[in-house]
């Protein structure tokens, strides 16, 4: 479990029911989640808000501030 105000990196997205996938790691930061369907809300380096599951979240993905 992700708590708000970490940096994490993730491998896509869920729009409209759909999950998009990406190639490379993105990096965001988690700004809230929905526990009951284990999405978190991510605000991208663009500074768009992205749904995303846990499953597309690295395990132990946590980016260090340096």
């Amino acid at each position: 479990m992700y708590k708000a105000g970490e940096t994490v990196r993730y491998w896509g997205v869920k729009t409209g029911g759909l999950t998009w996938l990406s190639a490379e790691a993105l990096t965001g930061k988690i700004i809230g989640q929905q526990r009951e369907e284990r999405i978190y809300k991510i605000v991208g380096q663009s500074g768009t808000i992205h749904d995303v599951s846990e499953k597309l979240i690295d395990e132990g993905s946590e980016v260090k501030a340096g």
